[in-house]
């Protein structure tokens, strides 16, 4: 015990900007949708990528998802991760969500796969101060390693203006990207969803849980025709489009939760157009 505690203070002298070790019953920071909004305080803000990935959450010495769930990497991947907790996006390149999700979730790592893979750090979680105070620490360490493809920061911008905030919104939706996050640059780190973290999409997203089936017609009247969902506002719903062949033959198990992306509601509530993202991750 003495021990533990000694090396906590010389972890606290030498990098004064990292937290006590977070327990696994704790939330990571999680985003809201932006809105656009003529007083919103863009000077605030950073802006960056958001990276279709999956979290994960560096402790110091096991990497997790943001469920807590641990994450078995290569050696030498664990190998080039800091000596404190850091939070980031696995990360294979965009529309390459499923490479990452495969090796990632595969509790026997794949060397050839986890070549795909690289960490995109983007904070400390539960760390002290101010965001740019985290975000400059994380900045410092990496300019001292020997550069490396499988571990980088995001790159964070000023937010000029909503026309600033457009157009790069736009550069990287025609790269295929997904959208765009917005950092509030002095928030403190907490857990659960807050307006200073916050992301912006083409489309809206949500997450469902699967509590039925609709047999499917046609070509796919031996399979499943949509899944039947219930979001966290009470209301159910058909999600038929997004569905791979694969999932219509072994659809997600009822009680397991979706994430899916809608145009707008309608004025009964539900999803207008709704479309099968993926699984979530546990």
């Amino acid at each position: 015990m003495k021990m533990k505690l000694l090396y906590l203070s010389v972890l606290t002298l030498t990098h004064p900007v990292y937290a006590m070790p977070f327990q696994d019953s704790e939330t990571v920071m999680l985003a809201e949708s932006y809105q656009k909004d003529t007083s919103f305080p863009f000077a605030a803000y950073r802006m960056s990528e958001k990276l279709d990935g999956i979290r994960g959450i560096w402790d110091g010495q096991v990497l997790k998802s943001r469920t807590g769930q641990k994450i078995y990497a290569p050696d030498w991947f664990y190998r080039l991760l800091p000596p404190f907790p850091v939070e980031g996006e696995l990360w294979a390149g965009r529309g390459n969500f499923h490479l990452v999700q495969q090796t990632v979730l595969d509790h026997e790592p794949a060397e050839k796969s986890w070549k795909n893979i690289s960490f995109v750090l983007f904070d400390i979680p539960f760390g002290t101060g101010g965001y740019q105070s985290r975000y400059e620490t994380i900045r410092n360490w990496i300019s001292g390693q020997k550069q490396n493809p499988h571990l980088r920061l995001i790159e964070q911008y000023p937010v000029l203006s909503q026309k600033h905030l457009d157009h790069f919104m736009a550069q990287i939706i025609r790269k295929s990207g997904e959208g765009v996050m917005l950092k509030n640059w002095q928030s403190i780190y907490h857990s659960g969803r807050s307006h200073d973290l916050l992301k912006l999409k083409p489309y809206i997203d949500d997450e469902a849980q699967v509590v039925g089936y609709k047999k499917g017609q046609g070509k796919y009247r031996h399979q499943i025709g949509a899944l039947y969902v219930q979001n966290r506002q009470g209301i159910r719903f058909y999600i038929g489009s997004g569905l791979s062949d694969r999932q219509r033959a072994v659809p997600p198990a009822i009680g397991s939760w979706i994430t899916y992306r809608y145009d707008r509601l309608t004025d009964k509530g539900k999803p207008r157009f709704p479309r099968l993202l993926r699984e979530r991750i546990h």
